[in-house]
């Protein structure tokens, strides 16, 4: 649950009505001022008046989950406007799809857990799970669309978005807030229910992926802006969307399942064998985890070999490290890099520029290259900050002898204004995008 903040103010949504001139204090307490939905004591006195001509009321909830990587990817500001879509959304879709009387609310003032209140179909007095689930389907479908359509790639898959559903049976020997408040526990427990099943099912489909190595390696060149040649290739693991919708999503399900290191193995294994045939001369970027480098797999004659067969040299291969998972003992993971560096990898610290901890680790590091985060070099034509922040970056990279390349150029407006700024290396979809051989990048247009 996300601290609060100043609130981001909307119109207010037609859902509720208002008692007339409550007082400012009392408007705080029932209607949450970031999504302006009514929260708990005034969803009571509407079920309480629902309840007089029905016997049963459905309850769908939304239970918004997100990681800590979420709001600070977007953002306190980014997330609250967030969490104003979705509540808009909800007001929207029972405008459309939902009846005049049915109901929408927060459950507290957190922007995090909302209720939908849906009366029987007209002239019955119950409704049927059936009919519930079905309500249920569609509204779950339009916010994950939603959701998608407005969330960065990195963060879709650390955000959560689950609709439980239950039916409130009118029962005269319980009290009446204690029946509600029930219904709403059976509710949201039936949402966290779904992520658990979901949980369940990813875990059982990384297994497959691990078992049948259902993986494969593109690859996509990294640019010399001076010499106007190629630099060498990063890998990239590649997924079937029917398994999941992405390599970061497969990562994720990796790490909450303790498999990380047999997944990097399984992808490194698919990214050496595929690049046999590289040249001498050009380097293959393999991105790690930096716990990877306690894989006694990676230090093993198994990986030596795997080299050997593919007919490249430890000389070739740049271990890009990537900071999904945190380092604890810098002194060890020290030691361990100088075992790698003696036995010829170069190494690399990708995202530079995204956060403090790129910082840190350039420091314990001390990588052979530096890549900068493509959210810094996203039209950094048209941000001056952006120029500046990438230009110190270069004087750094320059004074350091660390060799830079910025990542994710796609325009020839952002290639100009990074050489104009003195970046030798880059790589992006303007050269080539990824592909299973070794694309040829367009190097006529840098200019």
């Amino acid at each position: 649950m996300s601290p609060r903040r100043r609130p981001l103010r909307s119109p207010r949504p037609r859902t509720a009505t208002r008692p007339a001139a409550p007082s400012r204090a009392l408007t705080n307490l029932l209607y949450d001022e970031l999504t302006d939905l009514p929260t708990v004591p005034v969803l009571l006195d509407r079920i309480r008046r629902l309840m007089r001509h029905a016997e049963q009321l459905g309850l769908l909830s939304i239970s918004v989950l997100q990681g800590e990587p979420v709001e600070q990817t977007l953002g306190w500001q980014g997330y609250e406007t967030l969490v104003r879509g979705i509540a808009s959304l909800l007001v929207e879709l029972k405008r459309v799809a939902l009846r005049r009387e049915d109901y929408i609310a927060e459950v507290m003032i957190s922007g995090n857990a909302f209720v939908i209140v849906l009366e029987p179909p007209r002239g019955a007095r119950r409704i049927s799970y059936t009919d519930l689930d079905a309500v249920r389907q569609r509204i779950t479908e339009r916010l994950v669309r939603f959701v998608r359509d407005r969330l960065p790639a990195e963060v879709q898959e650390r955000f959560g978005l689950y609709v439980g559903c239950t039916v409130l049976t009118r029962n005269p020997t319980v009290r009446f807030e204690r029946l509600v408040y029930s219904a709403l526990e059976e509710a949201f427990t039936d949402s966290l229910q779904q992520r658990r099943r979901q949980q369940r099912d990813e875990s059982l489909r990384l297994k497959e992926v691990l078992k049948s190595g259902a993986v494969s390696a593109v690859y996509q060149p990294v640019v010399d802006l001076r010499d106007r040649r190629v630099l060498g290739y990063e890998a990239l693991t590649r997924v079937s969307m029917e398994s999941f919708s992405g390599p970061d999503h497969l990562f994720k399900v990796a790490h909450e399942n303790d498999a990380v290191w047999r997944l990097e193995q399984l992808c490194r294994d698919r990214a050496i064998r595929g690049a046999r045939g590289l040249p001498a001369d050009q380097l293959l970027f393999l991105n790690i985890e930096p716990d990877a480098v306690n894989d006694p797999v990676l230090r093993s004659q198994a990986t030596a070999d795997l080299l050997r067969a593919s007919a490249l040299k430890p000389a070739q291969i740049v271990l890009e490290m990537t900071e999904h998972s945190k380092v604890n003992d810098f002194q060890h993971f020290r030691q361990l890099l100088n075992y790698f560096q003696f036995q010829g990898f170069r190494l690399a610290v990708d995202d530079v520029g995204s956060g403090y901890s790129g910082l840190q680790s350039i420091a314990e590091i001390k990588p052979d290259f530096i890549k900068i985060d493509m959210a810094l070099i996203r039209d950094v034509h048209l941000h001056p900050i952006k120029q500046d922040l990438t230009a110190t970056i270069v004087r750094f990279s320059a004074n350091s002898g660390v060799l830079l390349i910025a990542e994710g150029v796609e325009t020839m407006e952002e290639l100009r204004c990074l050489q104009n700024l003195g970046v030798r290396y880059a790589q992006g979809y303007l050269f080539a995008r990824p592909g299973p051989a070794f694309p040829v990048p367009r190097l006529e247009l840098i200019g």
